[in-house]
């Protein structure tokens, strides 16, 4: 009977030993099925095993196709991009059927598995919709977005991402009913492909730099711990465990390669197809989870998974509990509110007597009354005033706040900007900014702290109240009511150009549209709005209908909106679309005089300001959550304009320029008195215009190769050719000039004077070594004569002379180098990889070390058994 005691212990010891490592140590054992690939080929989609082996599953499903599953419904879905028609069936091919039909445009398909949903992404109508699994409740979740692409989601976290292929390419991500949208990142080069990394809570994506040269690069789901490696051309991705599947369109076959390091990738299919997949994905549980809670082992993946406190009994919440990883949180039912203490619920029972006091609410209590805030918020120490995401403060975020969970954020800055020591307030990088204002009888310019001032321009006998500069051929527009014409200059005061000097009666509003290269002002005496071609050309009238006293105008490229103010007998803030739709009043009620007007790209905020009231006011583009801002501080304000944490105010009546708290209103701080008339004014720095393509002007200055990122010319040179020390021309590369030399080689590395005989002596120019006659390159990289310091920059030499470039990977002049993403985006993914390296190790150890117990164990017990039976 021996060996039947030891099947038992085999069987036994087999039990526990998956038991143990799926339970405790993380192993990737599968005891689901076994993964495989959904492929879409030709006119097919296909499943494909990971060996390999393929077989057709449903036909006649269009050439172009975006594909997703539901696992637990047993379905997938599919959406042919030509014909527009989304359809479903199971996964073995039967129960076919057609959901939804003409649907064109269509450029993201997404599956949420846990609310039972269809996404999908409309780069023509700048939507994402959802549906039911069975076609059914079809809807908008989020409406005017600029060309989005590749939609996926995080059901259990409630996200949607999504890619922007608009004129800044970005990776865009709300919650799933399109509220709390926000910019993850933004690139320089164009976003292709987005998949995403469910395990490790990552977003991955292809871009497409200059030529054939394509990256592939992930980030976390607040577009922190980048990391980007060299990828080959690939129409889609999927992730699975460690590795990501492409379909490579060289060698037209299904590749994997390892999603922390990159390098060459392995066939997953050995045989070339007859065209790359149109899209693909892997089928396992893994890739759709029901739940992602983290830090205890989970049986599945190597993550770790979270303690739910709402188990427990000793949370603390009078009501309602909802976990979040790592932590927990109250909430409270309909008709209750959260007391301070984020842990107790009260039923809602208005106050008599306290009810304005409070900045948000007040509920009556046992214990009396007490201030309460909106869900996300939190009670300042003073008892009355509230601070969160939701909040009029925004969490005290300057630019973007990020809920983590209700009473917990942090705060983060846009591209460009950089978050400071508060962790607060977000600071524009780059050159210092200025103001432009217009003065009457001259244009000038002052620092943000109002101690040096220049006049750009002077016209004596000029009424100038209205200006716009353009980023890209560095102009200032100005408008003269009286003299009536309009004209621009060069920002440095050097050049001046009449544009218009008929058809105009009292211009008091210009704006520049420096994305579609526009010229828009307002006529208050022939009520309209008018616009043009920067150069003057194309002249014609915008609105001239139910208009009365237009006074200010905004431009809004990326919205695709014009915004206005009418001081006329229907005091409003309105706005257009700018192929002139969709006209609507923004804001109207408690209006007198709207002269000033702002638009902040930071926050996506309408500021703007009431000459006879005295007021400042701001809303969102819509006219929702308006808020005032500031009452009788700071004079008459006839105009605004804002940056960073900073609005600029002129004051009509007391001649003066002002400074306030953008968020709050607080703070006025009175700048130099060197105004006669201050009227309309504007900040110039390359982040306040985003989208500007300098490039478009002389190439941005650059000799060859010009990339605008973030309002800057980023020079670069074709292959054989290096930058220059200037950062703007390019050289031949030259490994040796010993070769044959003419004499204009000889005038270009020497240089000869008389001497005393009257011969002439020559010697060779700095950067270059010989006897004078024959002058060869020194190479100062090699010499270590270079100081390049950053350990993120590598040396170039050039013809008599050296430049420092950041590695790839990273963008920068050379002395200052920054993420491949941009400066909020740093390159800290080899830090992650040795973070995943390390827990990988350690799991692999104690797998190890188990294993030995357990194996000598059983051999143990085995003796003991033949020992005993013998």
């Amino acid at each position: 009977y021996i060996h039947i005691y030891i099947h038992i212990l085999v069987l036994i010891y087999k039990y526990f030993f998956v038991q143990l490592f799926f339970s405790g140590f993380s192993i990737c054992l599968f005891k689901d099925p076994e993964p495989y690939l959904l492929l879409g080929l030709g006119n097919s989609i296909q499943r494909m095993n990971l060996d390999g082996d393929q077989r057709r599953i449903v036909s006649r499903v269009g050439r172009s196709i975006l594909l997703d599953f539901h696992l637990s419904e047993g379905t997938m879905f599919w959406a042919d991009t030509h014909t527009g028609q989304i359809s479903r069936a199971g996964l073995d091919g039967t129960r076919r059927q057609k959901l939804l039909s003409s649907v064109k445009g269509i450029t993201g398909l997404a599956v949420d598995w846990i609310e039972n949903a269809v996404l999908w992404s409309n780069a023509e109508k700048g939507t994402i919709q959802r549906m039911d699994t069975d076609g059914r409740n079809e809807k908008i979740v989020l409406r005017d977005l600029s060309q989005p692409r590749s939609v996926v989601v995080d059901p259990n976290e409630r996200y949607i991402f999504w890619l922007s292929d608009g004129l800044t390419p970005s990776l865009q991500r709300s919650d799933m009913t399109g509220g709390k949208r926000t910019t993850v990142l933004k690139a320089a080069d164009r976003l292709k492909i987005l998949a995403i990394d469910h395990r490790d809570r990552r977003l991955f994506w292809v871009q497409q730099g200059q030529g054939v040269h394509t990256a592939m690069g992930s980030c976390n789901y607040d577009g922190n711990i980048i990391n980007v490696f060299n990828q080959s051309q690939s129409l889609r991705m999927t992730i699975f465990l460690d590795y990501v599947c492409l379909t490579d369109s060289k060698s037209k076959r299904i590749i994997r390669v390892n999603k922390y390091t990159g390098g060459r990738g392995e066939n997953v299919n050995s045989k070339r197809m007859p065209q790359p997949p149109a899209d693909v994905k892997v089928v396992h549980p893994i890739n759709q989870p029901k739940s992602t809670t983290f830090f205890f082992c989970s049986k599945l993946s190597s993550s770790l998974s979270d303690i739910n406190e709402c188990a427990l009994w000793n949370h603390g919440c009078s009501l309602g509990c909802e976990n979040a990883p790592g932590s927990y949180f109250c909430t409270c039912p309909k008709g209750y509110l959260l007391l301070p203490d984020l842990k107790t619920c009260q039923e809602t029972k208005p106050c008599v007597e306290n009810a304005t006091v409070c900045d948000h609410a007040c509920v009556h209590t046992a214990e009396g009354d007490v201030c309460v805030c909106p869900e996300g918020s939190v009670l300042n120490s003073d008892g009355r005033s509230c601070t969160g995401c939701l909040s009029a403060d925004q969490g005290g975020c300057s630019q973007m706040c990020v809920t983590l969970y209700p009473g917990r954020w942090v705060c983060e800055c846009q591209p460009g900007y950089q978050l400071q020591p508060d962790e607060k307030h977000c600071a524009a990088a780059g050159p210092p900014m200025y103001l432009l204002f217009a003065n009457m009888v001259d244009i000038k310019q002052i620092n943000a702290d109002g101690k040096k001032s220049k006049t750009l321009l002077q016209e004596p006998r000029g009424g100038i109240i209205a200006l716009d500069y353009d980023p890209v051929q560095k102009q200032v527009y100005f408008a003269d009511k009286n003299l009536k014409r309009i004209e621009r200059a060069s920002l440095d005061g050097g050049f001046r150009e009449m544009l218009f000097s008929t058809g105009l009666d009292s211009p008091e509003g210009l704006a520049v549209d420096w994305v579609h290269r526009k010229l828009y002002w307002t006529d208050r005496g022939l009520s309209s709005i008018s616009r043009s071609g920067l150069n003057g050309v194309d002249r014609e009238i915008f609105i001239d209908e139910d208009i009365q006293k237009p006074r200010s105008i905004a431009i809004h490229p990326q919205a695709q909106k014009v915004y206005w103010t009418d001081m006329g007998s229907r005091p409003a803030v309105e706005r257009s679309g700018l192929n002139r739709d969709v006209r609507e009043v923004v804001v109207s009620t408690g209006m007198v005089s709207p002269s000033g007007l702002a638009v902040d790209h930071g926050s996506q905020r309408l500021y703007w300001c009431d000459l006879s009231r005295g007021v400042i006011e701001s809303a969102n583009l819509d006219g929702s959550d308006r808020h005032m801002l500031s009452e009788n501080q700071v004079g008459r304000p006839f105009d605004v304009a804002v940056f960073e944490n900073v609005l600029w105010v002129s004051d009509w009546e007391g001649h003066l320029l002002y400074r306030i708290d953008m968020r709050t209103g607080r703070n006025p701080e009175r700048l130099r008195d060197i105004s006669i008339q201050p009227a309309a004014l504007v900040v110039v720095h390359p982040l306040v215009k985003p989208g500007a393509n300098v490039c478009l002007y002389e190439n941005g200055g650059c000799a060859q190769v010009c990339e605008s990122r973030l309002g800057l010319a980023h020079c670069s040179c074709h292959s054989k050719h290096v930058l220059s020390a200037d950062g703007k021309n390019c050289l031949p590369i030259n490994t040796s000039f010993t070769g044959q030399y003419n004499e204009n080689k000889i005038k270009q590395w020497k240089e000869c004077l008389s001497n005393n005989e009257g011969r002439a002596v020559c010697q060779c120019v700095t950067g270059f070594a010989g006897d004078g006659e024959l002058c060869v390159d020194v190479d100062e990289c090699k010499a270590g004569l270079a100081d390049c310091s950053v350990s993120e920059a590598e040396c170039v030499n050039t013809a008599g002379g050296y430049f420092c470039q950041c590695k790839t990977g990273f963008t920068g002049d050379g002395q200052h180098c920054m993420g491949y993403m941009g400066e909020r985006c740093q390159f800290s993914d080899l830090e992650w990889w040795e973070l995943q390296q390390a827990e990988e190790e350690k799991r692999r150890n104690m797998a190890i070390a188990v294993c030995i117990v357990l194996l000598i164990t059983l051999l143990s017990i085995a003796a003991c058994i033949t020992y005993c039976c013998g």
